[in-house]
């Protein structure tokens, strides 16, 4: 009995070590860190960080992390935008978090570019998938520019990290890119004080006259002057607006959200019928 007990245990133990088993595999090259992340049930991806500029890039210093979701758990699905509208697919459960350290060194410049690929999810024209983003335990919001196909494929940027998350949004474009504006014109206030006031100025009456052109369904206007947004901020960036992101989270990295913001919202406004 002792020893069918004991044979019980070992047999539990392999099962629960299986069933939690993950890996990251990544290679660094540059300024990009190329990751084939994995979990049991053959969930795959390819995820790929590219940064602009920056330093003390390593596998250790990203602080990288790949989870297996619950698709019932109630504290990851009250993190999204809508219970009813967005849900995580089935076929991709997987969330990957990629969290430095605050004592790691890690710092970089401007934008960083992530790059999604895995085989566990069909692209459709008209995809509802999306790339999400959350600060741990917090929000998750699309941050999606561009979907494309091979299997399925997610490109955005970046000013941050966190948590990352593929989800299907069922919510209407014009609802999505009124959302996205809002977070866009929060972030902008929110920074007022550390952006030359010169700056903000200009960079505020843009975003006035985007809102005004996305309330009016005049989307190619609106589309024009996201262009013209993104613009200014590039211009001003490390001299006007703040771009360093540091792990230590001393700064912000106001540049790069805005454009990252940006990027997103033309992607929704696009997409409006």
């Amino acid at each position: 009995m002792m020893r069918y007990k004991f044979g019980l245990f070992v047999s539990l133990t392999l099962l629960l070590l299986q069933v939690n088993a993950q890996s990251i595999s990544t290679n660094i090259n540059g300024n990009s860190a190329e990751l084939l992340v994995s979990l049991p049930g053959g969930i795959a991806a390819d995820f790929t960080i590219t940064f602009e500029n920056v330093v003390g890039l390593t596998e250790e210093n990203l602080g990288l992390a790949v989870d297996l979701i619950d698709l019932n758990d109630i504290n990851v699905l009250n993190r999204l935008p809508s219970g009813i509208l967005t849900s995580i697919p089935v076929a991709f459960p997987m969330m990957i978090t990629v969290e430095p350290a605050y004592d790691s060194g890690l710092s970089f410049e401007g934008l960083v570019t992530i790059d999604i690929h895995t085989h566990n999810l069909a692209y459709t024209e008209n995809t509802p998938l999306r790339l999400f983003k959350a600060p741990l335990g917090g929000t998750f919001r699309d941050i999606t520019d561009t979907t494309s196909s091979g299997s399925y494929r997610a490109r955005s940027t970046t000013g941050t990290f966190s948590q990352f998350i593929i989800v299907a949004d069922n919510r209407a474009a014009s609802q999505i890119s009124t959302e996205k504006l809002n977070q866009l014109q929060s972030e902008l206030a929110g920074w007022q004080n550390v952006i030359e006031p010169a700056v903000f100025l200009q960079l505020n009456n843009k975003s006035m006259d985007i809102a005004a052109d996305i309330n009016q369904a005049n989307y190619a206007a609106a589309d024009i002057k996201i262009t013209e947004f993104s613009y200014l901020v590039s211009q001003y960036a490390g001299t006007g607006i703040p771009n360093v992101w540091r792990a230590s989270k001393d700064i912000d990295n106001v540049a790069g959200e805005l454009i990252a913001h940006a990027k997103t919202l033309k992607f929704s406004v696009r997409l409006i019928d």
